[in-house]
């Protein structure tokens, strides 16, 4: 269903200024005025869509989320059709991360709340699984597995971002690679 253009415009100018006061302070410095007068809209209008600044971060995490969701779906889907076997090439995380950077700095920023951290590992949990059963790797899947496979995603993805995305997407895809051969993983 397509959006109202108000709405998608709305919403950008609200990114692009919640963006921009993201690299001048601290997530939880940020009010509703100074994200209304950054961007040029009123607070009824923030009010409209959003409850307060928190809800309008959680909205940007799932919105996030639902886009690396489809980027690990579309490597699954690649495993699925090549017998199990990956390129490089078709793991799709890095580039997401790296092209949603300012977001992940809300995820990963020393100054966030742990709460998106755990949103973010919750959801790298539920698709490794995913992807683990529709791999049909193992017989039976538990919980620990799934934790190691999800936390060790999550490290080479903070790595990277406390390292200033200073490898290539091209080079953290053959990184992961090496770690997963590494443990077998595939």
């Amino acid at each position: 269903m397509n959006q109202d253009l108000r709405v998608v415009k709305t919403k950008r100018t609200l990114q692009t200024a919640f963006i921009q006061l993201l690299q001048e302070k601290t997530l939880d410095k940020i009010t509703v005025s100074e994200l209304c007068r950054s961007s040029g809209i009123t607070r009824r209008t923030f009010y409209l869509h959003y409850q307060n600044v928190t809800k309008y971060v959680e909205e940007i995490i799932e919105s996030l989320l639902n886009e690396l969701e489809q980027s690990m779906r579309r490597t699954t889907d690649y495993r699925l059709t090549t017998n199990g076997r990956l390129d490089p090439r078709m793991i799709y995380l890095f580039e997401h991360v790296y092209n949603n950077k300012e977001f992940y700095h809300i995820i990963f920023s020393r100054n966030s709340s742990f709460a998106y951290y755990e949103m973010f590992y919750k959801r790298i949990k539920v698709l490794v699984r995913n992807s683990m059963e529709t791999m049909d790797f193992i017989d039976e899947i538990n919980d620990f597995e799934v934790s190691y496979q999800a936390n060790a995603i999550l490290g080479i993805i903070m790595e990277w971002y406390y390292g200033g995305f200073e490898k290539s997407i091209d080079e953290m895809n053959h990184i992961l690679m090496s770690v997963l051969k590494r443990y077998r993983v595939f």
